[in-house]
């Protein structure tokens, strides 16, 4: 479903990722982790088009053989988010995923403002209500008021008004006690089974691998090593991703 290709890019002229190259199948759940600096968020920034590619080598010509992303078959690197969002690809960043100020039902109504049909867009509120039914009893809350699990899953509420294919989620968990999130993951495999696929930065490796089909490890920009979560898995070989 998404593939990437020679991915080479950083910030200004620092270089955080260096030729990476993977693969995400559909309806598979893959982690993506490394330790702080290791260019996790920027892969994510860079498959929804926030940051451009780089020349895979510096001695080739700018815009000349730089790194590809492919969805669905079709090469999206570079293109803007309202274009990947109508693709059916979707990012849920770690920040700033919904508005602080607005309620959950006024968030959703906002999340839905590009649906031209105002029943449809009530239906798929509706839909979002039965997924996550605790928002329901949230839909006159603010954020500034919610859990921070409350918030992730209404930020998943809201990237489901527009029925993606993949969400890219950037540490869904973060600062999460043991039960929320594992509700949080839960409901990750919930959308999962409904047919989304997900590639999600994660650090809490060792709590979260089970929801996982297959972990990407990144080290120093560069892929480490690719795992299969199998019989034979062991989460040990990950130690060294963090050394």
């Amino acid at each position: 479903m998404l593939i990437a290709e020679h991915i080479t890019t950083g910030y200004g002229k620092k270089q955080v990722l260096t030729d990476v190259s993977f693969e995400v199948k559909q309806r598979e759940i893959v982690l993506l982790i490394g330790s702080n600096g290791s260019g996790k968020t920027t892969l994510l920034k860079t498959i929804y088009g926030l940051l451009k590619t780089w020349p895979v080598s510096a001695e080739a010509p700018a815009g000349k053989n730089n790194g590809k992303i492919y969805f669905s078959g079709e090469d999206i690197t570079g293109l803007p988010a309202h274009r990947l969002l109508k693709k059916g690809l979707l990012y849920i960043p770690q920040k700033n995923n919904c508005f602080e100020d607005l309620s959950v039902q006024a968030n959703l109504e906002m999340a839905g403002l590009i649906i031209p049909d105002s029943s449809l867009l009530k239906q798929r509120i509706k839909n979002a209500y039965i997924i996550f039914p605790m928002l329901k009893a949230l839909a006159k809350r603010t954020p500034m008021k919610m859990s921070g699990g409350e918030r992730q899953h209404l930020a998943m509420a809201m990237a489901m008004l527009h029925q993606p294919k993949m969400i890219l989620m950037d540490e869904p968990v973060i600062g999460l006690d043991h039960r929320a999130m594992q509700i949080v993951f839960d409901s990750i495999k919930k959308l999962n089974n409904l047919g989304v696929t997900f590639l999600i930065v994660e650090h809490r490796v060792r709590e979260t691998y089970q929801i996982a089909n297959r972990i990407i490890s990144l080290k120093f920009g560069a892929v480490f090593s690719i795992e299969e979560v199998n019989d034979n898995f062991n989460i040990n070989k990950l130690n060294t991703v963090f050394i």
